[in-house]
């Protein structure tokens, strides 16, 4: 899956880049507003329970207002390998897994391409460009997502992980088995998939072929 020569298939089929609006998307909210996902979402982890701020903000796109309650952080895929194991195995075998690592190999011409399919101006290298990154990463400008001021927990987060679909999941991990599923999320929606397999850069994704496929092995827990 690695090389530059893949980069075009896997940016164009796999990893698009972000143009859904910000209002509607997660986590573009909490980039533009600068909020921890508890401030809007019953879970910290986000997903589509709303607080009562979170249902004023989605009607009204007032500002939002933070709750009084602990924010879920990013802690990259590693640590979800100590449950999920098998998910986990199948994860690092796919395209997301090496999304950022084929996005920093990728071919200068190829990723000109790219950019002018987007209609957006790249200056320096892709790796380095929000355009690009925030679909190649976890937690881009988030909590505990990419990048950090750790180099060894930016590392961790240097790929398109679990918490991209499940949502930050520190607390999720700290908790107490039985509360654990408070903390994260398994129903990913479409909304989720199409902020970077966006129409533009993948006109064949099928949601719902996706969903059956599946990314991992699906479990009760």
């Amino acid at each position: 899956m690695g090389g530059n020569s893949c980069f075009p298939r896997i940016c164009a089929s796999l990893i698009g880049l972000v143009v859904a609006t910000p209002l509607l998307a997660f986590p573009e909210i909490a980039r533009e507003t600068k909020t921890a996902c508890v401030a809007c979402h019953t879970n910290p982890a986000g997903g589509v329970g709303l607080t009562e701020d979170g249902t004023k903000y989605k009607a009204e796109k007032t500002e939002a207002v933070a709750r009084e309650a602990k924010q879920a952080e990013y802690v990259g895929s590693a640590k979800c390998k100590i449950c999920h194991m098998a998910e986990h195995k199948a994860w690092s075998e796919s395209a997301h897994a090496k999304a950022f690592t084929n996005l920093k190999s990728a071919d200068a011409k190829a990723v000109a391409a790219v950019a002018e399919k987007m209609k957006v101006e790249l200056k320096g290298s892709a790796a380095e460009s929000a355009y690009c990154v925030k679909c190649h990463v976890t937690g881009y400008e988030l909590v505990g997502g990419y990048p950090t001021a750790d180099s060894v927990k930016t590392a961790a987060v240097a790929a398109v992980g679990c918490e991209s679909c499940h949502g930050p999941g520190s607390l999720h991990l700290t908790a107490p088995k039985a509360e654990k599923k408070m903390f994260t999320y398994k129903n990913v929606s479409a909304r989720m998939c199409t902020q970077c397999h966006t129409p533009t850069m993948t006109p064949e994704f099928k949601y719902d072929e996706m969903m059956k496929k599946g990314v991992h092995p699906k479990t009760a827990a």
